[in-house]
């Protein structure tokens, strides 16, 4: 056959050919082990590599790929170990809590130790203030609290002197967990002078657990104005 006139589509069913023969026969190179060496194929920088040079190549890459997988395995795996060592540490401090004011500390060291956060307040509402009736919009974070969803992120400047009274001023990222019980409804914050300690695209697995402990802490102490 006239390889110069040789049609694209006599040349596109010959490499099906040929790709249909080399999938019926792996083994072919073993037996031409020298086509190996003198076969070329482009390389993504635009220059030519043998084929064993290219499969080694995508071994290699793809090994990389599977190394990068389980780096983040283990460190999810870390963060994990992690989260569960502070929330069970937090449990027996709660655990030990008799009053109100002894589950604010626990709190207080709890939030200077692992959200390195400038601020933390407690909000609880009172029956009649917990009231939708009396108090539709419940100081701006009815929502919130009806999604019960822990949220991270910037809050208006009203709602910042609200949770934070003086301190509103430097506060410039929040973290909020909704409390919700038997008899209990509020609110824990923790304010950050960063902007960018608490952003809306963090994880809340942990501030959900947090409240979770926290609210049924509350339930079994005494809370002032509930």
């Amino acid at each position: 056959m006239n390889l110069q006139s040789e049609q694209p589509q006599d040349r596109e069913i010959g490499e099906e050919l040929v790709a249909e023969y080399l999938r019926g026969h792996p083994d072919f190179f073993a037996n031409y082990p020298d086509l190996l060496r003198t076969l070329e194929l482009t390389h993504e920088s635009g220059g030519a590599v043998s084929l064993i040079e290219r499969q080694v190549q995508a071994l290699r890459e793809e090994t990389a790929g599977y190394k990068r997988q389980l780096d983040r395995l283990l460190q999810v795996a870390r963060e994990n170990e992690a989260l569960n060592t502070r929330l069970h540490r937090l449990m027996l401090t709660l655990t030990a809590a008799a009053t109100f004011d002894e589950v604010v500390n626990a709190l207080e060291d709890q939030f200077h130790d692992d959200f390195q956060a400038e601020a933390m307040e407690l909000k609880l509402f009172s029956a009649a203030e917990a009231d939708r009736e009396n108090n539709p919009d419940l100081d701006g974070f009815g929502k919130f609290l009806d999604n019960a969803i822990p949220q991270c992120g910037h809050l208006s400047q009203r709602k910042l002197e609200y949770l934070f009274g003086p301190q509103a001023e430097q506060i410039k990222s929040t973290a909020l967990i909704p409390l919700r019980g038997q008899g209990l409804l509020g609110l824990l914050a923790f304010g950050s002078y960063s902007k960018h300690r608490f952003n809306p695209e963090m994880g809340t697995e942990y501030l959900t657990r947090l409240g979770e402990i926290v609210s049924k802490t509350l339930e079994v102490v005494s809370e002032p104005g509930l």
